[in-house]
């Protein structure tokens, strides 16, 4: 029997062996926009804030200020800078496909991407393990990437 209980305990407290979130930043010069999609597990962004409220997402009591929870401690873990410049967003929405959660971020008034600066500590505060992968797309270019883990430097993309 405490075999069977030390097993249970062992499977519930390990979910799962692997975390990333995957961030992409796609610039549309249509709109002179950046429009930034990220997607991270649910239960490992619900974790990481537990301190600061129980989230409950996509459920019936999910918690009224959840979008405003994930954009400030977005805010904390994703830093971007263009032309020396600190990047700010608006906070589009949010879905749950499963276990994934998308997040929608919007960047208005940019022209280009060159020297596109990135610093993202996105989870590395709770999972040592963490890796967080950032995928820039630029029109007319290929998509370039670049892995954050933990105690990485800000990553400037340029073309």
């Amino acid at each position: 029997m405490k075999v069977l209980l030390f097993s249970l305990l062992l499977t519930t407290a390990a979910v799962h062996d692997f975390f990333v979130s995957i961030l992409t930043i796609r610039h549309v010069p249509s709109t002179r926009t950046l429009d930034l999609t990220w997607r991270i597990t649910a239960h490992d962004i619900e974790h990481a804030l537990e301190n600061v409220a129980s989230l409950k997402l996509a459920s019936a009591n999910e918690h009224p200020e959840a979008d405003s929870i994930l954009n400030t401690y977005f805010h904390e873990h994703l830093k971007l800078v263009s032309n020396g410049k600190a990047l700010d967003w608006i906070w589009v929405g949010k879905e749950l496909d499963g276990e994934t959660l998308y997040c929608y971020l919007q960047i208005t008034g940019v022209d280009n991407l060159n020297g596109l600066t990135v610093s993202n500590t996105l989870l590395q505060d709770l999972f040592y393990e963490q890796q967080n992968l950032v995928h820039v797309e630029h029109e007319g270019s290929s998509t370039q990437s670049h892995t954050f883990t933990l105690g990485a430097e800000a990553y400037t993309f340029s073309w």
